[in-house]
């Protein structure tokens, strides 16, 4: 599972890089910068603003890939060793995952973006902001439930010892 999230993370990536590598000399100066939420373009700016949006994918892809190389006191728990042996890993999980899903939101932007300047499309559609943000919560909210139930006793478990 750790590849695979590792893959769709890095293709994600690639995916915006190359889609802007690719397009930008044949895009027109004036590019859309921002859509509403109803997915239309609100905001016009200059193509070489689509490097900043592919500067925000890397920087969020190496800033959670290097998470898990973070010195082992860095993540302050207050919770016991056992605690916490088992609830790191759901932790770097959980970033792993959010990695991959911010990695492709941005590359869906930076697609959008394109598409809307080259005329193919009036903008993004109503549903990509609910759905990505959905995505995002529904993932934080899976492992903050997976992290709590750590420390909730399991009533089979106690039966068995008593």
């Amino acid at each position: 599972m750790k590849s695979l999230r590792e893959l769709l993370a890095t293709i994600g990536l690639l995916f915006a890089i190359l889609t802007v590598a690719v397009q930008y000399h044949g895009l027109p100066h004036r590019i859309p910068v921002h859509f509403a939420a109803n997915g239309l373009v609100d905001g016009w700016g200059d193509k070489s603003s689509l490097w900043f949006l592919v500067g925000i994918t890397c920087l969020v892809y190496l800033g959670l890939t290097m998470i898990p190389f973070a010195p082992k006191g860095s993540f302050r728990l207050p919770i016991s060793p056992k605690l916490r042996a088992a609830a790191v890993p759901l932790a770097l999980d959980m970033v792993a995952w959010l990695k991959a899903e911010l990695t492709w939101i941005f590359a869906a932007i930076t697609w959008s973006t394109v598409v809307v300047a080259q005329g193919r499309s009036r903008g993004m559609t109503e549903w990509f902001i609910p759905l990505a943000m959905g995505v995002v919560i529904v993932t934080v909210l899976y492992y903050i439930a997976r992290m709590l139930a750590l420390s909730t006793p399991n009533p089979d478990a106690q039966e068995k010892r008593g």
